[in-house]
């Protein structure tokens, strides 16, 4: 085992039972938070301003929290660029995969948004229907079962529980 790999083995508290269900509460759902805030912040959306123009808008933070029905100061801590590892969400690192279907539901909940936006209502199924769809793609690739044996001492490597 390299440094590397032990001093990563010392950094992630490892219990010794925990669910696969626990662990993709835990850690993995803020994870793809997260990603998807940060993959959120990075998009505009033409809006008409006072003028009658449509220009660029950026997505803010507020309403980047109400598309994932979090508050304000969890997206301010999933956009902090800190070193280190503040969270459980933080604890798990997406797969590029992965993150290329996250930027896919990110624009889809956004498109959601701006036709509920209109009309003051939430996107919570579409949230929901998005975010299920990227935990089913992490079990169906095999990540999530990944996840669970870094967080898990007693997941072997030919578990297969959840198949």
């Amino acid at each position: 085992m390299s440094a590397s790999e032990i001093k990563k083995e010392k950094q992630i508290k490892r219990r010794t039972w925990m669910m696969p269900q626990e662990v993709e509460v835990w850690y993995v759902l803020p994870a793809i938070r997260r990603e998807l805030a940060k993959m959120m912040k990075k998009k505009t959306v033409p809006r008409t301003n006072e003028e009658g123009e449509v220009v660029d808008h950026k997505i803010t933070q507020k309403e980047i929290a109400r598309m994932l029905g979090v508050t304000e100061p969890a997206i301010t801590q999933y956009l902090l660029k800190k070193k280190g590892r503040r969270s459980r969400g933080d604890q798990v690192d997406i797969p590029d995969v992965i993150l290329k279907e996250i930027d896919k539901s990110a624009d889809i909940m956004i498109a959601e948004f701006e036709k509920a936006r209109k009309d003051d209502d939430d996107i919570f199924e579409a949230m929901t229907s998005e975010i299920n769809r990227i935990i089913r793609v992490m079990r169906d690739e095999g990540i999530m079962c990944d996840i669970h044996r870094e967080f898990c001492a007693h997941v072997n490597d030919t578990c297969e529980a959840c198949k």
